[in-house]
């Protein structure tokens, strides 16, 4: 009996596996496009034509371009929520486990600069972003929730060890975030803003300086 359920099993994880596969190419485009000409402008036309599939096609795995954007962004803040969480499995200080994290954010932001360009859209704040988002903004809220609670918690466990500073752990871990966004978001600045973003030992002493218990 299990003999001849075998085939059925291995077509259904072929097609399974198939439309994982689009569902990444249509999400790559994604993040192509909407990094490349914003939330307002990064239209579903835009996004099929760069994915290869038709517009039809990718109403198949997305209900709306709410839906396509929400997944975009909730796809790599998993995997920075991930990223965030290796260094609590190390041996390094608290102190040392935030170094740790401002340099694996630098080396996942430049392999994914469409991502840190849809960034740059998304900066505006929720005025900009929610209304676009509609009813996916809580689940991508979620995602950053969650990076902070993580971040929040290594910053907590440094305090009792009076490592880091006093003050509310996830206030502390939102300034902390935010200034690592502002700081990778520079090197992409436009030129003519008059300045130059920090190198990444200048940025690690300001870190540094604003976490460090004096």
């Amino acid at each position: 009996m299990s003999e001849s359920l075998a085939p059925t099993d291995r077509r259904s994880q072929r097609r399974a596996d198939r439309r994982e596969q689009s569902r990444s190419e249509i999400l790559d485009a994604a993040e192509r496009v909407f990094g490349e000409f914003g939330i307002h402008d990064g239209t579903l036309r835009r996004i099929a034509l760069q994915s290869g599939f038709s517009p039809a096609a990718v109403y198949l795995f997305f209900e709306n371009k709410q839906h396509l954007l929400a997944e975009t962004v909730m796809r790599r803040s998993d995997e920075l929520i991930t990223m965030a969480q290796d260094p609590i499995h190390s041996d390094l200080s608290p102190l040392e486990q935030l170094h740790s994290y401002v340099d694996a954010a630098i080396v996942f932001f430049s392999e994914h600069p469409h991502f840190r360009q849809l960034l740059r859209h998304l900066r505006g704040g929720p005025t900009i972003t929610w209304p676009v988002l509609a009813e996916y903004a809580e689940p991508v809220h979620a995602r950053y929730l969650a990076s902070m609670d993580i971040l929040a918690s290594v910053i907590r466990t440094g305090q009792v060890r009076g490592e880091i500073r006093p003050g509310n752990d996830h206030a502390l871990a939102h300034l902390y975030t935010m200034l690592i966004n502002e700081f990778i978001l520079l090197e992409t600045a436009p030129a003519d803003t008059g300045f130059e973003a920090l190198s990444s030992a200048e940025f690690h002493g300001l870190i540094d300086g604003a976490l460090r218990i004096t």
